[in-house]
């Protein structure tokens, strides 16, 4: 009968000691996840904020692509003034200088290997603040 109880003892302490291990590690994987999401959306939010304040626009009747070369017109309609400006496509990424002021217009042209598509964005509001400008297939 002793032996009986002991054992059911010995058992318990096994269990509540299973339930601490697992209690201790479900709060340290929550509390991770939590700082992670946490610096994530902070991170997010001051890029947004920061990329927010640039109000530029692409005229489509300047977009050419000839030669392996893009030429466009950029203008800073009402927003702040940016230096840099960043060219994506599926291939190819470039960094031009443009030193844009409000309300002024520059005319871009750049060296670039693009399929379809490229992607323009003032330097840090990559996925923010960008221009998807299309082109058909290039053959």
């Amino acid at each position: 009968m002793a032996e009986s109880k002991s054992h059911k003892i010995a058992v318990m302490v096994f269990l509540v000691a299973i339930f601490v291990l697992l209690a201790v590690f479900t709060a340290t994987w929550i509390y991770k996840m939590y700082t992670e999401q946490t610096a994530l959306t902070e991170r997010n939010t001051l890029a947004t904020i920061n990329c927010g304040k640039y109000y530029y626009s692409i005229d489509p009747r300047t977009v050419t692509y000839d030669n392996g070369t893009l030429y466009l017109e950029l203008e800073n309609t009402i927003g702040a003034g940016f230096d840099y400006v960043m060219l994506q496509s599926s291939m190819d990424k470039k960094e031009v200088k443009v030193s844009l002021t409000q309300g002024m217009i520059q005319p871009v042209s750049v060296p670039i290997s693009l399929d379809t598509w490229v992607l323009v964005y003032p330097k840090g509001c990559e996925g923010i603040n960008f221009k998807n400008l299309s082109f058909e297939p290039l053959v």
